[in-house]
């Protein structure tokens, strides 16, 4: 639970971490990365309580040390932390923009993530919900687990493009060759070992593709995830459990409303 509160007259957050329950789909989405060698999209672990609040902090400290525009620790507590606030949600940015803004904003998330995996750095779910924007910076949240206990940094960057990927492709129905190129543009400084992780995960999700582009909203959106970082890639790009992970983050195991 994330709550706003103010300190000094400045916006904070006061994050509290309950009990990890998220055994049963964790599992479940372990079972189906191991099964079709989906290794960019194995779930880590999942922890609450005092253990989630020692994660983030300490993936904020290392992302922060890297000059990542993470928020600042400014407190803790027993299963708690008091963060900074660097910025508006990126996703509600995204909702009130038009096409160009869109495009903009889109653009400085995805040099945002290049640059930092220039670094060395990863994030884990760079959805837009956990983004932010202060007009002029890019910012992250949501660092409660650390996909480098079960894959390596290579897979875990692929990863990144991987979710950035699926979260904005529902903003780019009617335009997927626009998001197309401006991913194209971003990855084209990335190292070999990520561009080649996408690759040998890709196709396996293209005839999901096909078949998804006759569903709902939500399976259209993961359909053209998979065509547009295929084509700005020339490798390809999993999906098939990408939007299950974005479900499954939430503690929801209704898979209908991935058609709906």
């Amino acid at each position: 639970m994330v709550e706003q509160i103010v300190i000094h007259g400045q916006r904070a957050w006061l994050k509290q971490y309950g009990q990890g329950s998220r055994a049963v789909a964790l599992a479940l989405l372990n079972f189906v990365a191991h099964r079709f060698q989906l290794d960019a999209l194995r779930p880590p672990p999942h922890r609450g309580g005092d253990a989630a609040r020692e994660t983030e902090a300490r993936r904020l400290a290392e992302l922060q040390a890297q000059g990542v525009n993470v928020p600042a620790v400014l407190g803790a507590g027993r299963a708690s932390l008091v963060l900074g606030d660097n910025g508006s949600s990126f996703n509600t940015c995204l909702r009130q923009a038009d096409a160009a803004g869109r495009d903009a904003l889109v653009s400085a998330a995805m040099q945002a993530i290049a640059a930092a995996h220039a670094k060395g750095a990863y994030f884990g779910q760079p959805l837009p919900r956990n983004l932010t924007w202060d007009g002029q910076q890019i910012g992250f949240i949501d660092f409660e687990e650390d996909p480098l206990e079960v894959m390596d940094l290579a897979q875990a960057q692929a990863r990144d493009w991987l979710m950035f990927g699926y979260g904005v492709a529902k903003y780019y129905e009617d335009r997927p060759q626009q998001l197309q190129a401006l991913m194209a543009a971003a990855m084209d400084g990335e190292q070999a070992p990520v561009l080649a992780h996408a690759h040998a995960v890709s196709g396996r999700l293209q005839r999901l593709a096909r078949y998804s582009m006759k569903m709902g909203r939500s399976a259209r959106a993961l359909a053209h995830a998979i065509l547009i970082v295929h084509g700005a890639t020339t490798l390809g790009m999993l999906m098939l459990v990408a939007i299950c992970f974005d479900f499954f983050s939430d503690g929801d195991l209704d898979i209908l409303q991935l058609f709906v």
